[in-house]
């Protein structure tokens, strides 16, 4: 080896010169944010998938478990109007006449019924209007349920599809009750097309597979948008891998069902797919330039500084090519702040040419007020260390060369050549972003609007019903007493059935007034309890008398921050409760008294006021505890027990809407204890 060969050897520079660690740097740095970026949207895909499965299994399960509800009232409705009708077939079950009118009339009310049967108090067919086809699921069905009535427990389960040849069904269960005492089952077969079209409707609006599956075995398919397993034929049956991440499922309450959403797998993966392709493509790509960037570097270094300088030259003129190429905004300044480097987002964004830009402070970029923040930022991390600001992303405003002001996500990272320090700064256009979450919250507002909008119309459409619907109820008394010798049976019956429903609506629509009149809150005061529990029990005097209970009402309730006519209302109704729904077989006893501080919960301080509304009625099952509390829930028939199942709700509200709390415990046949926890006045 020659002397000049040694020579050369001997001043050959390293692999990576420093030269070279900037551009690498900024290099890893994309590398990093790309794949972090990438990573970021492939995640946020998935998570939204599945909360749209989750929103749509909700909305669906919420509209199927509506549509049974209402169903089962209808068919209660149906059956107590067709007393007549039930009575003749019971009588004669092979009067088919009587039958068949029953029939017309089933399926003209109920779209997809086929089929009833009618059974006795312990669930047996009396009689069925398909020649036997009472499957084992059908009989099951109507043996548990007259189990549970036989039990005290009224809740009804719809049982799982079931087939009939050629086609699957599911059933509604109803009671019937005679006047003379006798009492059974009234089991209609339903066609789940009704069902199917729900779900059609949620797959079209959600683009997602949305299922029915048996509640006990979720591999079974009950129903989908295409029918029940009739239709699915041998596809009735989920394969193991159907359940992918994200899917969504609940229980439908009150039947053997399961809904199940399963997201748009292929859709989802390609999305994910092309996003991490995406991402690998860009990492290869800059992987590639600076692989070639070194490596030309390195040659031009061996061969001499001319062509070094030449050959480094080219390669900052291919890393500003990369930078340029960024969707995002990129600035390079020194620790004084002068702005060394901008890439072409930057000046589509601030509306400078690079010649403008560089060399200037890039202070010039930002609003008056904001300017001396980053200064105080930038002298801090300098003198001290300890940063604020770099390697977080947070959002600041940017100043155009117009003077307009725009928000700005800003991440800030450093970067060290020599005794230089280098920081860059990654900006991203908020504009869009920022309108978006405005946008929402605007049709937040306008949603809120639409309810209140909806509330009103309620409650008007509530008043403007009672009026003529005791018209009609007075006018139907006054033509039953006035035309009683000239009317037939059937007409008397009819009449009666209007007069009573006449009534039961204009109650209903006083209810809904008197329910959506709890939406306004009036201005609180201090309310002394033992005023009001006074005035209630002067009030409920006659009905307490009549039924021969024994009220008492501990002294020293206290007072309490509310409003005195709804806390009379509340009190009212909780005592009226307790007088309505006493045991015939013992004298009612009924006590107002302070909870003691043993009872309370973890919520109530001396901050609050806590009182039991206790009785000895017919209490309440564990599971409807909660229910009680809805508006128009009934546990028992208005014949028993007159009323719209309004007065608990109209509690819950009124108390709720106070800052208090509502709730109960009980027992069948032991009574009930109801819990209002109301808060005490403020001190001065």
């Amino acid at each position: 080896m020659s002397l000049a060969d040694g020579a050369l050897q001997e001043k050959s520079r390293p692999l990576l010169s420093s030269n070279l660690w900037v551009p690498l740097l900024l290099i890893a740095a994309a590398c990093i944010a790309v794949v972090y970026y990438g990573n970021q949207v492939a995640e946020t895909l998935k998570q939204s998938a599945a909360a749209n499965a989750r929103t749509s299994g909700r909305a669906t399960a919420h509209e199927i478990a509506g549509f049974i509800d209402r169903e089962h009232e209808r068919l209660r409705a149906f059956v107590d109007e067709k007393e007549a009708e039930i009575r003749r077939i019971v009588g004669s079950t092979d009067d088919w006449a009587a039958i068949d009118s029953l029939q017309a009339s089933l399926k003209r009310l109920f779209r997809g019924a086929f089929a009833f049967t009618v059974t006795n108090a312990d669930g047996e067919p009396l009689f069925e209007d398909f020649d036997g086809l009472v499957g084992p699921v059908c009989q099951s069905a109507m043996n548990t349920y007259a189990q549970s009535i036989e039990f005290g427990r009224a809740g009804v389960e719809i049982p799982p599809i079931h087939p009939v040849p050629g086609a699957y069904h599911f059933d509604l269960i109803t009671r019937w009750n005679l006047s003379d005492g006798e009492a059974g089952l009234f089991f209609v077969s339903m066609s789940p097309s009704r069902i199917a079209e729900l779900i059609a409707a949620a797959e079209e609006v959600s683009g997602m597979r949305i299922l029915l599956v048996n509640r006990d075995d979720p591999g079974l398919i009950e129903v989908t948008a295409a029918g029940a397993r009739d239709v699915l034929k041998e596809h009735f049956r989920l394969s193991s891998d159907a359940l992918v991440p994200g899917h969504f499922m609940a229980d439908l309450p009150g039947t053997h069902w399961k809904l199940l959403v399963l997201p748009d797998t292929a859709a989802l993966s390609a999305a994910v797919s092309a996003v991490h392709l995406n991402v690998a493509a860009l990492v290869l790509a800059l992987l590639l330039i600076s692989a070639a960037l070194l490596f030309v570097i390195r040659r031009a270094e061996q061969r001499n500084s001319s062509l070094f300088m030449r050959s480094l030259q080219s390669s900052v003129s291919r890393q500003r090519a990369i930078l340029q190429s960024m969707v995002d905004g990129m600035v390079t300044i020194d620790e004084k702040g002068t702005v060394l480097h901008v890439n072409n987002a930057v000046t589509r964004l601030f509306g400078y040419t690079s010649s403008e830009l560089l060399g200037s402070n890039v202070r010039v970029l930002m609003p008056e007020p904001h300017r001396a923040a980053h200064d105080g930022y930038l002298r801090n991390y300098l003198n001290t260390g300890e940063s604020k600001i770099l390697g977080k992303g947070r959002e600041v405003m940017g100043r155009r060369k117009d003077g307009t002001v725009f928000p700005v996500l800003l991440t800030l990272g450093e970067s060290i050549e020599g005794e230089q320090r280098i920081f860059v700064g990654i900006l991203h256009d908020m504009t869009a972003y920022n309108d978006a979450q405005r946008q929402i919250v605007a049709q937040s507002m306008a949603i809120k609007r639409t309810r209140q909008e909806l509330d009103e119309i309620g409650q008007i459409a509530a008043k403007n019903l009672q009026m003529p619907l005791q018209r009609i109820a007075s006018l139907g008394e006054l033509l039953a007493s006035e035309r009683m010798n000239v009317l037939s049976r059937h007409e008397k019956a009819q009449l009666k059935t209007l007069t009573a429903e006449a009534r039961d609506m204009s109650e209903l629509a006083r209810g809904i007034a008197d329910y959506t009149r709890t939406e306004g809150q009036p201005v609180a005061q201090t309310v002394d309890l033992d005023n009001i529990l006074v005035d209630v029990k002067k009030g409920l005097a006659a009905m307490i008398a009549e039924s021969g209970a024994q009220v008492s009402v501990d002294e020293g309730l206290g007072v309490v921050t509310g409003n005195a006519k709804q806390l009379r209302q509340v009190f009212w109704n909780l005592l009226e409760n307790a007088l309505k729904f006493r045991d015939p077989q013992r004298r009612p006893l009924i006590r107002v008294a302070l909870a003691p501080p043993d009872a309370a919960s973890d919520a109530v301080d001396d901050e609050r006021v806590s009182v039991l509304v206790s009785d000895n009625g017919i209490g309440i099952p564990a599971d409807k505890l909660e229910a009680v509390f809805e508006a128009f829930c009934r546990l028992h028939s208005r014949e028993t027990y007159p009323g719209m199942g309004l007065g608990l709700s109209f509690c819950r509200k009124i108390v709720e809407g106070l800052g208090g709390q509502i709730s109960a415990e009980s027992a069948p046949g032991e009574g009930s204890t109801f819990h209002v926890v109301l808060p005490r006045p403020r001190p001065a």
